[in-house]
């Protein structure tokens, strides 16, 4: 590492990769830092949906599982949403990053692990509480814990929380399940998640609702009641923040879940994370119109925020009102919009 770069992004996660990948043909001097010792690997049920495609022409092959259909399931309603062609994919988050990571010209971005970012001041910042590097430009891209976001002194308040096992899973196939029940997860849901050689079965729910305690209980006793064996899977909680609040902070910039981009009702933040991590790249490379791509997401971002309001607005009627979601999705117009929406 040298003692200046003109940009410093912490974290290398998708938005950050992405970001250093656009930056990367350029005659800026980049540094990527990433606390984990190994990129890529992050707790995520890891869904993507067709809109990933737009950005990336990823390789099929490292996709582990593709689905035209998901299954609905509400508290007495139960519907399969279907399509003419794939719309939502696993894959897994480390060979996601590493696939990232090999993108990047690596004579051109310096990228360290392994190391933890302590400080942040106006124009350097500190690495284990000894070492200041200088940057003009800095991009958070350090996820829902995010230290940029803490030193702009943005607020938090919006998150959810998530909990997940990943179970191993060599049976036959078992359906991409989206579960909305409001006695368990009031106006969150569970998902089930096949992968290559597991499942990922987890809930996210707002806290402000439903306390993390009671999240965790009801999200035990939903799985007893599936019959899903978690003897042999690890238990992992994390937190999935949707509070935008902007990107860019004069010459610091945020991205993906540091920005609060992800949807607070589905939980997507993979596509998000990429077209931000490309807006702030074009923000510091005066390209096209950044605010552009950031605007599209806002748009569905809001309207989906709007439904989850709704939802929490029914209170006790939230089983009603999930049951009939389900049952106006044979609806073969909003079944199409949904999908198409959606994906």
């Amino acid at each position: 590492m040298k003692n200046h770069y003109d940009v410093i992004i912490i974290g290398a996660g998708p938005s950050g990769l992405r970001c250093a990948e656009l930056l990367a043909p350029s005659e800026l001097k980049v540094l990527v830092i990433e606390k984990k010792q190994q990129i890529g690997s992050k707790v995520c049920a890891g869904g993507i949906t067709r809109k990933f495609f737009d950005i990336y022409d990823f390789p099929p092959a490292l996709l582990e599982k593709r689905t035209n259909k998901v299954l609905l399931t509400a508290s007495s309603e139960q519907y399969t949403v279907h399509y003419k062609e794939p719309f939502l994919f696993s894959v897994d988050r480390k060979t996601l990053g590493q696939w990232q990571l090999n993108r990047i010209d690596t004579s051109r971005v310096d990228i360290t692990t392994g190391k933890q970012v302590t400080h942040i001041h106006k124009d350097f910042i500190e690495i284990d509480r000894k070492i200041q590097i200088g940057y003009r430009y800095l991009v958070g891209a350090d996820g829902a814990s995010s230290l940029v976001r803490r030193y702009l002194k943005l607020p938090t308040s919006r998150y959810i929380i998530a909990l997940q096992y990943k179970i191993p899973w060599r049976k036959k196939d078992i359906p991409f399940e989206i579960i909305m029940n409001g006695h368990y997860f009031k106006s969150g849901y569970a998902w089930v998640f096949p992968h290559k050689n597991y499942l990922a079965v987890g809930c996210g729910a707002d806290p402000h609702v439903l306390s993390p305690k009671k999240i965790k209980e009801n999200f035990h006793r939903w799985i007893e009641e599936r019959g899903f064996d978690i003897s042999q899977a690890a238990f992992e909680s994390y937190p999935i923040l949707y509070d935008y609040q902007g990107f860019h902070f004069q010459n610091v910039f945020l991205a993906g879940e540091a920005a609060g981009l992800t949807s607070g009702l589905t939980g997507e933040g993979i596509y998000p994370a990429l077209v931000s991590g490309e807006a702030v790249a074009n923000s510091i490379l005066n390209k096209a119109d950044p605010h552009e791509s950031i605007n599209k997401l806002l748009i569905i971002k809001r309207k989906q925020e709007k439904i989850l309001r709704f939802i929490n607005m029914t209170g006790p009627f939230q089983n009603f009102t999930f049951n009939l979601i389900v049952r106006f999705l044979r609806n073969k117009t909003l079944h199409r919009r949904l999908v198409e929406g959606f994906s």
